[in-house]
């Protein structure tokens, strides 16, 4: 659990140990660089860059680490957001043993 102070917003990282692949939840666009950083210093291979609502600041957040390390975002299909997945009731993010 990450957390950016101006916004009072939490980001949630998930990753699986053995492969090293890892799934980013709202993350947020000031707080980029040291998402970044957090991934490279444990060695952790972004997948997806996941949002639970459409909010600017985490959709330029998932924007900007899709740039950088060429993840896929995803949202909720009823968001009307665009994203690489729109996720619906029922999907699945798959990543390493999850």
């Amino acid at each position: 659990q990450l957390f950016e102070a101006s916004s009072c917003t939490y980001t949630y990282l998930l990753a699986d140990r053995r492969s090293g692949d890892a799934v980013i939840i709202d993350p947020v666009l000031e707080t980029v660089p040291r998402d970044l950083r957090l991934l490279r210093e444990l060695g952790l291979t972004l997948r997806y860059a996941a949002n639970t609502h459409c909010h600017a600041d985490h959709v330029t957040g998932s924007g900007a680490l899709r740039r950088a390390l060429g993840c896929a975002s995803a949202i909720s299909r009823r968001s009307g957001a665009r994203a690489d997945l729109r996720l619906g009731e029922g999907d699945e993010l798959r990543f390493g043993s999850f």
